[in-house]
């Protein structure tokens, strides 16, 4: 594996039209304290607005829980008059938002920005355990609190008063923009009432890789690492599904019992799970390699033997080696496996007639679903003939590799069935040698400074682009902001999340300078 020693950073780039308006906004009305209250205000205002998604939600319509969209929705229209007058604004499937700023070149492909509404519960059970209430929305001057202040409604707001800030300087883009918010992303639905509506419409407008590049939310994207800052905007996403292991056994009085019982199996078919992890491999597709090979050349602390093992031509196990060290760097490479919930059992002098588990799978680029299927089939064949038990693996029943018989009777011990949901295989990953990365970059180095270096990487989770591959073969995912304006770390998903309002003026500049600069380049 020997890699480019010779890579160059993209160079800085600031919008070249249009110097009033970074003198009016950038250099001046940015830095007023005033104005950074005045947006934080929007956000918190955002916060106070309870729009969680749960798990399996009906339909639109159906389910009432959806009602709380509409006082969002009026929100956002009542804070951002200016947008609403000058854009053309379409509500998809009741909730989701689709901005529309017209450019006046019809033949350039306009630039797409994401975002979505909805946050996930805070949960009852930690609810003192916060600060301030989870949708107080209580700005203190420094942060603004509550669900959903990172997770999304921070880049919704930032985008909203970028465009807003256009608008009032008579900025008329070139370029079409496009503003695509869902409702769902944080699983209110397995096929998404949403973004996945969203993506049809946008396809029927603007077709296959009929769009520049879309742009949507990601990690805190500047992150100090080996002595370095780095901005790092994801260029892939993991793939995902949920499986379902079922023991299901003949029941029973506890006074005589069996010699394991469907919990007991099913916790030897847990421990087999466990101990069989997915292989961690480093294939050049993955964005993690051109992360280390960037970190390798550019950063001031890397440990040498760790530089050199990513830039020698026979360190490959090395390289593995430090990756698989640490869980969230072994993430970046291997097919994880999570036992999350598991089920059996209904009184303690009944045996169990099942017993249930379910393990979330992030899949690696360089494996599939049907490799997790396949590794599960070949790990539980051998345990099912053990125990002559049934095996329907996916629906399927068939050879085991390397396994030369197969029971497919039900005895006393009964049947192993698998079962999976939420099927995704990874996306595919954008060209960080491709021009628009190179836009993506010199923007966040104008923004956030020169030494800024700028590498991509893959994000372990999911978003609402996997209804958008088709739309454009570039999609980034990063939430600009310098993730040390919190010493506390990043909080979204748990207690007390919080947004830093720098950290929201940085988004605010990012999205206003990343407009101008893509409005005026050209492939």
């Amino acid at each position: 594996m020997v890699l480019n020693r010779h890579f160059h950073q993209p160079p800085v780039m600031h919008p070249k039209k249009r110097p009033d308006i970074t003198q009016r906004n950038v250099d001046s009305f940015f830095q007023s304290p005033e104005f950074q209250d005045a947006v934080a205000r929007r956000l918190a205002g955002a916060v106070q607005i309870p729009t969680v998604t749960y798990d399996s939600m009906e339909s639109v319509g159906k389910d009432p829980r959806w009602e709380i969209f509409y006082k969002f929705s009026n929100y956002i229209k009542e804070t951002f008059p200016r947008v609403y007058q000058s854009l053309t604004v379409e509500v998809i499937n009741e909730h989701a938002l689709l901005y529309t700023w017209p450019g006046s070149e019809k033949g350039l492909k306009p630039l797409l920005f994401m975002a979505h509404s909805d946050v996930v519960p805070a949960g009852e059970s930690t609810t003192k355990q916060w600060t301030y209430p989870p949708f107080s929305g209580i700005y203190d001057g420094e942060f603004i609190w509550g669900r959903g202040s990172e997770d999304d409604k921070s880049n919704f707001i930032a985008m909203l008063t970028a465009i807003d800030c256009l608008l009032e300087c008579d900025f008329k883009p070139e370029r079409t923009l496009v503003l695509a918010v869902g409702f769902d992303e944080e699983g209110g639905a397995e096929q998404s009432y949403g973004a996945r509506c969203l993506a049809e419409k946008l396809m029927d407008r603007y077709g296959q890789n009929g769009v520049e590049l879309i742009f949507d939310e990601g990690i805190a994207g500047i992150e100090h690492r080996f002595g370095t800052d780095f901005a790092l905007p994801a260029t892939a996403e993991k793939g995902y599904i949920d499986v379902t292991v079922t023991v299901s056994v003949p029941g029973g009085h506890s006074s005589t019992p069996p010699d394991h019982t469907a919990i007991g199996f099913l916790a030897q078919v847990i421990t087999l799970i466990e101990d069989h992890p997915f292989k961690s491999q480093l294939v050049r597709q993955n964005p993690t390699l051109a992360f280390l090979r960037q970190a390798a050349l550019f950063s001031k602390s890397m440990p040498e033997e760790l530089r050199d093992a990513i830039l020698g031509a026979h360190s490959h196990k090395k390289l593995l080696e430090y990756m698989d060290e640490d869980r969230d760097r072994r993430a970046m490479v291997r097919t994880s496996t999570a036992v999350d919930v598991v089920q059996g059992g209904d009184k303690v002098n009944s045996l169990p007639e099942s017993a249930t588990v379910l393990i979330n799978h992030r899949i690696a680029i360089q494996d599939s679903v049907q490799a997790v299927k396949d590794h599960y089939f070949n790990l539980l064949s051998p345990w099912a003939k053990k125990w002559n038990f049934s095996l329907d693996a996916f629906g399927e029943r068939k050879q085991a590799k390397n396994i030369t018989a197969q029971s497919i009777a039900i005895n006393e011990h009964g049947a192993l069935t698998l079962t999976a949901a939420y099927e995704l295989d990874s996306s595919p990953v954008s060209d960080s040698e491709d021009p628009r990365f190179r836009w993506l970059a010199g923007t966040i180095k104008g923004v956030f400074g020169e030494a800024v270096v700028v590498a991509p990487e893959l994000l372990s989770g999911n978003t609402d682009t996997r209804y958008y591959w088709d739309l454009s073969p570039q999609i980034y995912r990063m939430s600009p902001w310098r993730a040390s304006h919190d010493p506390r770390g990043t909080r979204m998903h748990t207690v007390d999340e919080r947004m830093p309002v720098k950290g929201l003026m940085e988004m605010v500049k990012f999205y206003h300078e990343f407009i101008r600069i893509v409005d005026e380049v050209r492939v």
